[in-house]
């Protein structure tokens, strides 16, 4: 054994004077110290023994008559192991700040050649959805936003290699994911049984790396951000804890609803709702996932819900539009770093009535091709028999113009379910359409018919 006195460093003298007043016992012994980095002299008196011992340092005495060697103190093993894991959290936490204090010193502008060096986006979807910050899909009632988010989060976690015919960058490796759904329970639990019905190939398994906050059994997450600020059990820091507690490292994490993060913020304000996704996309871009926040249309059923600021927030925002009794088609209406995507997901709600011998009480989108979605926006888009009637009647009457048919039937020229009915016409060969602008006139086809008879 060496008898040099031990050299230590700071880290080491600060666990030192942690472990200094602990209470002795026989667990931690010379090979934890060692393997903590340090070198245990070898004394020659008890008395030397003692005086290390009140600076908490162990020491092996040495026998003369046997010339062997005993160890102590020896201090408790949980105690030892807390101020080692405190002096760790500490180290990298000075390592960080001084990481941070670097980056707050360095230029932040950058040259020409600088820009050219910046890294190509990281996609989850590929050209869609980003692999950080916040996605908002937002839509009317019975659209199937919940349906389609949860598509996309359990095909990403089980690996598959595509999303309603989008890639998804996952190298075909099962995923890790949280669903936070305010509403939850059995309504949701049902859909992800008939997820797995409808995809007989996945092995459940594969999906171990996907949780669910339940709020169906009163379970919740919310933001500190508005007027009631939330109890800690409610607090998104109880979240990540229970994400470390079940050792999964999310990269998509869901808010079903948005809504639901805030209790008693004001949707129309700006100043409450971009706090809100502020406070989101923050957390997505730090911890490095991807937050879905999943939200409802306004009144005209084009924007979402509130605040017109929200989207200037989002790294990517897409639109859910019914297209048909159980159909919809998801638009998109933002992608940062991309050209507006001009291409549509388009899928039909189906469940057990749909499909033969599907087994289960939940629902899936199943996509429609192009075809059969142009089929569904034609018959969706269709107006009242009532209204196309009333369109023909004003044009014999020799209302040609849109400002002279709305005046006929009492609308106004601008009325979006009077353009959508004019185009929709059209399309069915009912009218037809000549000039544009201010010469646009309308005439009954040679082809037209009674709306009844169409």
């Amino acid at each position: 054994m060496s008898t040099e006195t031990t050299t230590y460093n700071d880290k080491q003298l600060k666990l030192i004077n942690h472990l200094q007043h602990m209470s002795s016992s026989t667990v931690c012994n010379a090979q934890i110290w060692k393997f903590n980095g340090f070198n245990i002299p070898v004394v020659q008196t008890m008395d030397e023994v003692r005086s290390l011992g009140l600076q908490g340092l162990p020491s092996y005495l040495k026998d003369e008559i046997s010339n062997s060697v005993s160890f102590g103190p020896e201090l408790l093993y949980t105690e030892f192991v807390q101020a080692l894991t405190e002096i760790n959290r500490e180290h990298a936490a000075s390592v960080l700040e001084a990481e941070e204090a670097e980056d707050r010193a360095r230029n932040r502008l950058k040259s020409v050649t600088d820009m050219l060096k910046t890294p190509e986006i990281d996609w989850l979807v590929e050209d869609k959805i980003h692999r950080s910050g916040l996605f908002q899909i937002f839509g009317a009632s019975y659209t199937g936003k919940t349906l389609l988010v949860l598509d996309l989060v359990m095909s990403w976690c089980a690996g598959l290699d595509r999303w309603q015919g989008y890639k998804l960058n996952n190298d075909g490796k099962p995923q890790e994911a949280v669903y936070v759904a305010a509403e939850g329970g059995a309504a949701l639990s049902v859909h992800v049984d008939a997820w797995l019905k409808y995809h007989k190939d996945v092995d459940p398994s594969r999906l171990n790396g996907l949780v669910f906050l339940d709020g169906g059994e009163g379970h919740h997450m919310f933001l500190g951000i508005g007027k009631e600020q939330p109890e800690p059990e409610d607090g998104f820091m109880r979240l990540v804890r229970e994400i470390n507690e079940v050792d999964i490292t999310p990269s998509l994490i869901v808010f079903d609803t948005q809504i639901d993060l805030a209790p008693g913020i004001d949707e129309n304000s700006n100043t409450d709702m971009v706090g809100v996704l502020r406070e989101v996309k923050r957390l997505g871009d730090s911890l490095g996932f991807m937050a879905i926040v999943v939200h409802h249309t306004g009144h005209d059923g084009n924007k979402a819900r509130g605040a017109s600021g929200m989207m200037g927030k989002c790294d990517v925002q897409a639109k859910l539009t019914n297209i048909g009794t159980g159909k919809a088609k998801l638009e998109w209406t933002k992608v940062k770093g991309r050209a507006l995507p001009q291409d549509t997901i388009s899928y039909h709600i189906q469940g057990y009535r749909e499909i033969d011998g599907f087994d289960s009480e939940g629902a899936v989108c199943v996509p429609l091709s192009k075809l059969q979605q142009g089929i569904a926006e034609h018959v969706a888009a269709r107006p009242s028999e009532d209204l196309q009637r009333e369109v023909m009647n004003a044009i014999s009457s020799g209302a040609t113009s849109a400002r002279a048919i709305a005046d006929a039937l009492g609308m106004n020229k601008d009325s979006a379910k009077l353009r959508e009915a004019l185009k929709w016409m059209q399309e069915a060969t009912q009218i037809v359409k000549t000039g544009s602008g201010p010469k646009t006139a309308y005439s009954l086809s040679a082809l037209s018919v009674a709306p009844s008879e169409y």
